[in-house]
């Protein structure tokens, strides 16, 4: 059997996050068929899946691929071995009532009892534990499934309230939700819907890891062979790297356009991207804020239109570098005034 390391494919990740359903996946995968569209593009489509979504899964999609990556994926609320392992549903609650009976009658550790009893193995204990230990890291990075960065990512604050609010949790010790609600950054309804994305994406990580833990070198893989060999082949690690040739620094809003209730930028930015992909790239818009309501993009083949979820566009594969010139159309809200504003939009690219 020949393995080689590949990326945890979306559609389990998304299914056992509980993003979607497995009649999502099927339904989309059935149209994936006839279509060749990415399937994340295709579930967002469909109006299955969030596009925020689909953006924080493809980010930590690359560190499910080994055991020693997705352990280090660690957020939230320290959790205890047995509620770890029912959010991942490898034990029902009536299992671990079992267990924990026989902790206290036995005095044995919870992990050595469901060890003995088939329903864990070793070195699926020994994951979840060190997932569970770097629940409670406070290493530096950038960490996705931090509430914050959620928060952020669904554009429910800004990147400087964040900052502004890590700063102030610093002096207070409180959780960072609180401090948020307290600055008047968002809503408590906000938190705790940044708190259930958390949950699920935590959820995916953990069936990932516990499937992570049952490969014999920690790796996701496919059978290539029914040989009885085993052999690691190596692999060119997929990118895309963005260039910004040029970008309009600022726009500026005049009565006349305020009565047009839009304004039109032409050749506004000229963006470069070098991409190895044979899957191409996926160009990422995201940024839209008052005084605007969407945003129209031309200038990639197909137009794109944004609104406050953002959006993005599947780039085919193209030897060398893809160049391409985009114009605007500013659709500005109700009650837009004239001035200048800086410029609207960020854009972002990864490899599909």
């Amino acid at each position: 059997m020949f393995c080689r390391m590949t990326k945890r494919l979306l559609g389990h990740i998304l299914v056992d996050g509980e993003f979607i359903s497995s009649q999502d996946l099927k339904d989309a995968l059935s149209r994936q068929e006839e279509t060749n569209i990415q399937l994340g593009e295709i579930l967002v489509r469909m109006g299955l899946l969030n596009f925020s979504h689909l953006q924080m899964v493809l980010s930590v999609q690359k560190n499910l691929s080994s055991l020693q990556d997705a352990v280090k994926v660690a957020a939230g609320v320290r959790q205890l071995l047995g509620e770890l392992l029912i959010q991942a549903k490898r034990l029902t609650k009536q299992q671990l009532n079992h267990a924990l009976t026989e902790q206290k009658r036995t005095g044995e550790k919870l992990g050595a009892i469901l060890i003995r009893h088939g329903l864990i193995n070793d070195k699926e204990l020994n994951a979840i534990l060190k997932f569970q230990k770097n629940q409670v890291s406070r290493s530096s990075g950038f960490q996705p499934f931090r509430l914050g960065e959620i928060l952020v990512a669904n554009q429910y604050i800004t990147r400087d309230q964040l900052e502004n609010a890590l700063r102030k949790q610093k002096l207070s010790h409180k959780k960072i939700g609180e401090v948020l609600v307290e600055a008047g950054y968002l809503t408590k309804k906000q938190v705790s819907s940044g708190l259930r994305i958390q949950n699920m994406l935590i959820t995916a990580v953990l069936a990932a890891i516990l499937s992570l833990a049952s490969t014999p070198n920690g790796n996701v893989a496919h059978a290539g062979s029914s040989s009885a060999k085993v052999a690691v082949s190596a692999r060119v690690m997929a990118y895309s790297q963005l260039k910004v040739l040029y970008q309009l620094p600022e726009i500026t809003i005049t009565m006349t356009d305020i009565k047009k209730g839009y304004i039109d930028i032409n050749a506004a930015s000229r963006l470069q991207v070098k991409n190895n992909s044979p899957k191409g790239y996926l160009l990422t818009f995201q940024g839209i804020a008052q005084p605007f309501k969407e945003i129209h993009i031309k200038g990639m083949g197909n137009d794109l239109s944004l609104s406050s979820a953002g959006g993005f566009v599947l780039r085919p594969y193209i030897k060398g570098n893809d160049t391409v010139e985009l114009s605007y159309r500013f659709v500005l809200s109700e009650n837009t005034q004239p001035g200048t504003y800086a410029w609207p939009v960020n854009v972002s690219v990864q490899p599909s």
